[in-house]
């Protein structure tokens, strides 16, 4: 919940109306991969990001008031190109497979697979929600599924991420609580294919009119750095249509 993150990082001052809600950053190395949080939102809560049928994606927003009971993050797994064969298609395949995966381990409605830490460093399922509530879809009982991330991950990314819960705890007290949720799966952090440009049309090779821009198109790897790509393309957009 936020309010602990709030309690751990800002101690007695937290809930002084002086002060946000905290945020967190938080990496670690396990015996193979690196771990870190991304994107993280204050009072914040999860959404659905899915772009194609059969596919389940989340992803996460605060509201301007960020005045949600949850803080939620993605926590990013480093993926080396012999995970999925060393070529673009594959790491599409790639992800196209986790996010697959995870449409089945919600039963196929697009309902979220969630679980609690608990249960994922337990290596068991099926825990129902409690202090901490799922907000995906706003919770509806629907919306989400009970299912160990083991369902849809590969092996790999399941080991590090439980490599890296109690590191994290160390770091921030209450962050791998037993009934803190896992909800999946996050898969774009970034794209793994980069439509090419022009540098400063910034038009799409052979494309007079087509703007590639952002996370999607490969140009970004979040929200900051997102938003400075559009404004360099509605600058560009400006130059050509309307100096």
């Amino acid at each position: 919940m936020q309010s602990d993150i709030d309690r751990t990082l800002y101690g007695s001052f937290a809930g002084h109306p002086a002060l946000g809600h905290a945020e967190y950053h938080l990496s670690c190395h396990t015996d193979t991969r690196g771990v870190y949080s991304f994107c993280m939102c204050p009072g914040g809560s999860v959404v659905a990001a899915a772009s194609e049928t059969g596919g389940v994606v989340v992803n996460g927003m605060s509201n301007h008031a960020r005045d949600g009971r949850n803080a939620n993050s993605a926590l990013a797994v480093s993926v080396f190109r012999e995970d999925y064969g060393n070529t673009p298609e594959g790491a599409l395949a790639f992800q196209r497979e986790i996010e697959r995966a995870a449409y089945r381990a919600g039963g196929e409605t697009y309902a979220a697979p969630i679980c609690t830490v608990g249960d994922f460093l337990a290596r068991r399922a099926g825990t129902t929600p409690s202090r901490v509530l799922p907000t995906y879809m706003d919770g509806t009982s629907d919306a989400y599924r009970l299912v160990s991330p083991d369902a849809y991950l590969p092996p790999f990314i399941a080991d590090a991420l439980r490599g890296a819960f109690p590191v994290f705890e160390r770091q921030i007290s209450g962050f791998s609580a037993p009934d803190a949720l896992i909800t999946g799966c996050e898969t774009r952090t970034s794209a793994p294919l980069r439509i090419l440009r022009t540098p400063d049309e910034r038009t799409a090779i052979g494309y007079f009119n087509f703007y590639p821009t952002g996370e999607g198109a490969g140009y970004a790897g979040g929200i900051t750095s997102a938003a400075l790509d559009g404004i360099h393309t509605a600058l560009a957009l400006m130059r050509t249509y309307h100096p």
